[in-house]
């Protein structure tokens, strides 16, 4: 069951990466175009695009590492009740992290 909990945050992830994702302005980082399900580089994308600098290192790391969560867990064949609330907890930091980067908290930031 808490596994599920991982294949869960990973499709919130999608979902919200196809939302805020796009192409124009978050050019893929590697030499691979994400497909519509790849939220791991759609996210980063986003993250290296609307975070960067320095000053935004914590940020993209924080967030970088939430995503690799939610992808792990979903693979964890002895997930525990900590690891899946760890998850769900890093899910809805990235969500809300996309919400004040695409504007829709507060001042948007460019």
């Amino acid at each position: 069951q808490y596994q599920g909990v991982g294949l869960l945050c990973r499709e919130v992830l999608i979902s919200v990466a196809q939302e805020v994702y796009d192409p124009a302005r978050h050019p893929h980082i590697d030499d691979k175009t994400p497909s519509d399900t790849d939220a791991k580089r759609m996210l980063e994308a986003i993250f290296e695009a609307d975070l960067n600098g320095s000053s935004n290192e914590e940020a993209r790391a924080h967030a970088k590492a939430a995503v690799r969560l939610a992808l792990a867990l979903q693979h964890k064949r002895f997930a525990d009740f900590r690891t899946a609330a760890l998850c769900a907890e890093g899910t809805w930091s990235v969500v809300n992290m996309l919400a004040v980067i695409a504007g829709r908290r507060g001042r948007r930031v460019t």
